[in-house]
This record gives C-alpha cells, sequence and structure tokens, in this order.
C-alpha cells in the first residue's frame, strides 16, 4: 500500500513538473496563479497549492510570491527527475531506432556569435577533420518550443558526441566544442553543435554546415523545420 501511495505521488509530481515544463519553467521563471494551475492540472486549488509547497520543500522547484499569484521555476533536481524518466522512455525508442533524435525548432535570429567562432581556424581544421567539411562562417540556430525537445537537447549535452578541442591562439582561449552529424529535409553533411561557452539558452540549438543552411533550404524566420541527430 505504501508503494503505491509513493507511486502516486511521484506520478503527480511528474504531471505537474511537466506542465509548468510546457509553460516555460525549464528556461526561466513563469509567472502563474495557483487557480490557473489547477485548472491545467485538473485539481482543485487547494491541492495544486499543496503540491508546489511539497515540491518546494524537496527542492524540486522555486517560488516567489507575487501580486499575480507565483513564479515558479524548475531547479535542477526537477529537471534530473524529469530526465530519469526521459531516458528511460529514450532506451526504448531507441530499440526502435537506435542512434538517431529528432528535433523540431523553428528558425530565429542569431547572436552573430557563430559568424566569427566557425571562421576560427583552430576550429575550422577540426571540422574539416572530424565532420568532413569546411564550416561556412555562421549558424543556424533553431528555437526548441515543446518540452520533450528541450530534455532532448539536455540530453544531448550529456552525449559524448565528436569532441571539437578548445585552443589558445595567444590572446584568448576558446573552449571545446560538442559536435553531433546531422541533417534537416534530407540535406546534408550538417551538425549540431554545442559549444562548452555559449550565450544561448537551453532552448536554442545551433547547426552548421559547408554552406549557408538558410539559403540552402529556403528558409526564414519563424519556419518550422525538422533536425534529425546521429548520436553514433
Amino acid at each position: 500500500m505504501k508503494r503505491w501511495i509513493f507511486r502516486k505521488k511521484r506520478a503527480e509530481i511528474l504531471e505537474i513538473l511537466l506542465a509548468l515544463a510546457e509553460l516555460g519553467a525549464l528556461i526561466k521563471p513563469i509567472e502563474i496563479s495557483t487557480n490557473k494551475l489547477a485548472k491545467i492540472l485538473d485539481m482543485s486549488q487547494q491541492s495544486a497549492s499543496r503540491k508546489l509547497r511539497e515540491m518546494e520543500k524537496e527542492g524540486l522547484i522555486s517560488r516567489e510570491i507575487t501580486a499575480l499569484g507565483e513564479k515558479i521555476r524548475i531547479r535542477n533536481a526537477g529537471i534530473s527527475l524529469l530526465l530519469e524518466y526521459h531516458d528511460r522512455l529514450c532506451e526504448i525508442f531507441r530499440k526502435i531506432k537506435p542512434g538517431i533524435m529528432v528535433l523540431k525548432g523553428v528558425v530565429v535570429r542569431g547572436l552573430g556569435e557563430g559568424r566569427y567562432y566557425m571562421a576560427l581556424k583552430g576550429y575550422v581544421a577540426q571540422i574539416k577533420e572530424k565532420l568532413g567539411f569546411k564550416p561556412y562562417p555562421g549558424t543556424l540556430n533553431l528555437k526548441l518550443k515543446n518540452t520533450e525537445d528541450i530534455l532532448k537537447r539536455i540530453e544531448l549535452q550529456r552525449l559524448p558526441g565528436i569532441l571539437i578541442k578548445g585552443f589558445l591562439d595567444g590572446v584568448r582561449t576558446y573552449g571545446d566544442v560538442k559536435a553531433f552529424k546531422a541533417e534537416i529535409n534530407g540535406i546534408k553533411p550538417l551538425a549540431v553543435v554545442l559549444p562548452e561557452r555559449t550565450s544561448h539558452g537551453i532552448d536554442i540549438i545551433e547547426v552548421i554546415g559547408p554552406f549557408n543552411i538558410r539559403e540552402k533550404l529556403g528558409l526564414k524566420n519563424g519556419d518550422e523545420v525538422s533536425l534529425i541527430i546521429y548520436l553514433q
């Protein structure tokens, strides 16, 4: 009986974490009233409020009371719990599609950093050697809007990938970059790059190729694309 109660409580916590993640709480604090959250979760306001207090006490979320309700963000412990179940599901689906991850993202304007970094000789030489192409000086930036895709992005960060080593050019030090071969709409060779140091949040993923990907695929800001990533 105790085991059943524990599993039911855990399932309720996961449901709330997923709802919060879908509202954007993985990326930044979201402002929401317990009444609104209760409606989303199909439970009473009292139950929603009690569950949030319990989750805060367990370190799964952070809460801040505001005039409009509460500011809530999922903390690392909450992300770890989501990833635990995400990993178990991924392991199941990898047996069906081994070595492949599919993400959907919306094309957005970048910060201009990709153009600079993808022109550095220290990176260019390694990319040619390890990925098989000379990178076009720029990246395609995709914004992940789906919670499942953001969790996949976090999982990708934990996988080994292809290491593009950082270097020192005599003036400054450049960090490591992890890469995975990829394709969009059957177009390749492309690669997802995960810099050790980045100004982007976890909802942004960068793609490089030997050509201007936007022009090659006729993409503009707001277009949604499906990105296939090869994990092996």
